[in-house]
């Protein structure tokens, strides 16, 4: 099943499917290219990838629509952040960075980026949509039997200009010493970031960086914890880290193997600004997903949490509303934006540790800066999609929720933007009100568009 429909190509991060499946299938990705050609005339356009075996293919597909109207580039395996870095300090006027972030290898992806390293807004990618839905190509044979023009190679250039910045943001650790463990995720920061730590004298102990196309994010990186906390432990190491495959993300786990998620990221880093940067203005955007216990840290230091719907997209829009330096998600995707307009796994390490280094504080014990309430989620996969706003019965369910339960319990409930999952989340002061009530959502939501097998928590 696809995670989207036949009548849209964009989820919330860009568009993301099977390899293969519409609309990743062959003729759909020579249209989108048609299509971006079509918009982007004469545009120079860098295209990056992350490690999954699809990639060059599909850079090689979009490429036959794209190439006749276009000057590509291509800098091969770089982190989603890098591409986004290149495109913003260089003249590129757009970019597709081709992957599907923390998903399994058979899923890949194409996420647009603007000339200025900003993601592209909803308003183009629904004219991105509406040519695609409208265009009739008459004769798909055509552009396979057309060899691709020469796709300059930009690799060592967009590598090096990228790594200057990371290093020219690292100044702080000089002699700060840490016995760290990295987590590539056998994906796109799988020779970056192995090389930028061991240039800052970080010395780490590397694990999940040997890609062989297959292997991205499978039982290790940011989803799956298991091998870097078992490393960490047996290496009695102070910090593990974990990437996801395409470098957005970041978590952290400490010697004991506590996973330190983008909460206690975001608190840690926004402390360290407010000591250390005069333009923070003591605003974080977080997500509905954001734990309480997060924002009354927050608001006991005199910084307000701002919340949004899910999204990196969603939080960097409400940053820039708000004039917010720092915002970010659970998922570890945290923005730095006077910085990066993206989410940013490495360039958020850096600011970790240097947090670390400011305070002067062991990496157990920022786990004792927060309290979090206690959180309940599961993932449920879809048989079909039901408009939540029209649902009564869950809306009455959620309503007699928050009228019993008040300002100290929440419930929330959304589609996957990037795949067929619906997504339940309970969230308590008081954990027998979870156990008390979060089975009521999922039993009626598995009942009505629930698949009999469920996709993991």
């Amino acid at each position: 099943m696809s995670s989207q429909n036949q009548q849209e190509l964009f989820g919330t991060d860009g568009i993301r499917s099977i390899t293969g499946k519409y609309p990743l299938d062959q003729a759909s990705l020579i249209k989108i290219g048609f299509c971006l050609g079509e918009l982007w005339k004469g545009a120079k356009i860098l295209v990056g990838r992350d490690t999954r075996e699809s990639g060059e293919n599909i850079v090689n597909q979009l490429a036959y629509g794209l190439g006749k109207s276009t000057n590509l580039y291509c800098c091969e395996v770089i982190p989603t952040p890098g591409l986004s870095y290149v495109i913003g300090h260089s003249d590129y006027d757009y970019g597709i960075m081709i992957t599907a972030s923390h998903n399994p290898f058979v899923y890949n992806g194409l996420k647009l980026f603007q000339g200025n390293g900003e993601k592209t807004p909803g308003m183009l990618e629904r004219r991105i949509e509406e040519i695609f839905f409208s265009t009739k190509l008459n004769n798909e044979s055509e552009f396979y039997q057309e060899k691709i023009k020469q796709t300059n190679r930009v690799q060592t250039e967009s590598q090096e200009k990228y790594e200057q910045f990371l290093v020219d943001n690292a100044s702080e650790l000089n002699t700060f010493k840490l016995k760290i463990v990295l987590d590539c995720a056998n994906g796109a920061t799988y020779r970056i970031a192995p090389e930028l730590f061991k240039e800052l004298d970080l010395d780490p102990i590397v694990i999940n960086n040997q890609p062989d196309g297959r292997n991205i994010n499978e039982k290790c990186g940011s989803t799956d914890l298991s091998h870097l906390k078992e490393t960490v432990i047996l290496n009695n190491a102070d910090l593990g880290i974990a990437f996801d495959g395409d470098g957005d993300r970041v978590i952290f786990v400490d010697r004991d193997g506590f996973m330190l998620d983008g909460d206690y990221t975001l608190f840690l880093i926004s402390n360290y600004l407010q000591k250390k940067n005069q333009l923070y203005n003591s605003m974080v955007v977080g997500t509905v997903m954001s734990n309480l216990g997060l924002e009354e840290a927050l608001s006991q230091r005199g910084i307000e949490l701002v919340r949004t719907s899910v999204g990196d997209k969603n939080v960097y829009r409400e940053m820039k509303e708000i004039n917010s330096i720092l915002g970010g998600e659970q998922s570890g995707h945290i923005i730095l934006k006077n910085l990066q307009k993206t989410g940013d796994g490495i360039l958020t390490a850096l600011f970790f540790l240097k947090a670390l280094a400011y305070f002067r504080l062991k990496v157990e014990e920022v786990k004792k800066e927060i309290i979090p309430f206690p959180q309940a989620y599961r993932n449920i996969a879809l048989k079909e999609k039901k408009s939540l706003s029209e649902w009564d019965e869950l809306n009455e369910l959620v309503a007699h929720f928050n009228n019993q339960y008040g300002k100290n319990s929440r419930v929330v409930i959304r589609y996957s933007g990037t795949e067929p999952l619906i997504r339940v989340m309970m969230e308590s002061k008081y954990q027998n009100i979870i156990d008390e009530n979060f089975d009521l959502f999922v039993n009626l939501i598995e009942s009505t568009i629930g698949e009999l097998n469920e996709i993991g928590s």
